[in-house]
């Protein structure tokens, strides 16, 4: 195979060069147009040969070529697009450079940066599984150590997929999904769109590995911004401030018939419309070991 045996040659082993990326506007909007401007510099002691840019939404974009760079040389190159109109959460953008560093071989440069945008309703921000059939129970990992709801115990205390429960004066809609689909959002800083007004928004939600504390906000429609703390139990074990119980769990090896809790916690308002919430930032996701707050529902009331 060519190639393969010939001598090592030092201009070879280099440090990739480098990639910048930026974005305008900063904090783009879904629907609305951003551009993206990547810049590569050859600060390499050799030629980039046959240099292609590709530029990035998560994923889907725009490619152009830029030639042979010498070294010491410096291409950039901006693309303009549009963000789709229902786009939501974390959207990443993407510079990726690829050129030939010598007749058989070839080398790359990559930057990425990413924006999170509001998302439409608490169902876009579902990005964990809680929920798993007592014949599946691996389907679903609540906690980081494979632990789940019960979708059968649920049901036994009226929380069915899509069923309507009032708890605490407040109506909220169980998540309408199935046993392995995502039904609940790890709270961590997430902007969900809200509308209306009211005097209460509520959750409906409960905590793993221990009280979920953080701090969220309300923006309402002035842009005003209202914050609020929570702490919410962990769920193991029969709470007495708890809103449900339900009377068992599953766990990797099969039922556990500890019972579970679920909480109502909540934000009294400032009667004026509402534009949207950032959920309370209690932590970076899932990791066991690690407190972390779960919402299943919300509602203003």
């Amino acid at each position: 195979m060519t190639g393969i045996n010939r001598p090592y040659r030092p201009e070879e082993d280099f440090l990739g060069p480098p990639v910048s990326l930026t974005l305008s506007p900063a904090d783009p909007q879904a629907g609305s147009p951003v551009t993206l401007t990547a810049t590569l510099t050859n600060t390499t002691r050799i030629a980039l040969r046959g240099t292609v840019l590709h530029l990035a939404v998560n994923g889907s974009g725009w490619r152009c070529g830029l030639g042979n760079l010498a070294p010491g040389t410096t291409a950039t190159r901006s693309w303009r697009t549009m963000l789709p109109p229902n786009v939501e959460g974390k959207i990443t953008f993407t510079a990726h450079a690829i050129f030939d560093v010598h007749r058989h071989g070839s080398d790359c440069a990559r930057a990425t940066t990413s924006v999170r945008l509001p998302h439409q309703s608490l169902v876009g921000a579902f990005d964990n599984v809680g929920i798993a059939s007592d014949d599946a129970v691996t389907a679903a990992d609540i906690d980081g150590s494979r632990s789940s709801l019960s979708a059968q115990a649920l049901a036994s205390v009226g929380l069915s997929p899509g069923a309507v429960v009032t708890y605490d004066g407040v109506p909220f809609t169980w998540p309408a999904t199935e046993p392995g689909d995502k039904d609940n959002a790890v709270s961590s800083g997430q902007t969900v769109l809200l509308s209306g007004s009211g005097s209460r928004l509520a959750f409906l939600g409960t905590s793993t590995w221990g009280e979920g504390k953080g701090e969220g906000a309300v923006v309402y429609a002035d842009g005003s911004k209202q914050r609020f703390p929570v702490a919410v139990p962990d769920w193991y074990g029969r709470s007495g401030s708890a809103a449900v119980v339900v009377p068992y769990r599953n766990i990797v090896t099969g039922r556990d018939e500890t019972p579970v809790s679920l909480f109502v916690f909540d934000v009294r308002l400032q009667g004026k419309p509402l534009h949207s919430v950032v959920l309370p930032k209690v932590g970076d996701g899932l990791q066991a070991g690690v407190p972390a707050l779960h919402i299943f529902a919300m509602a203003v009331a």
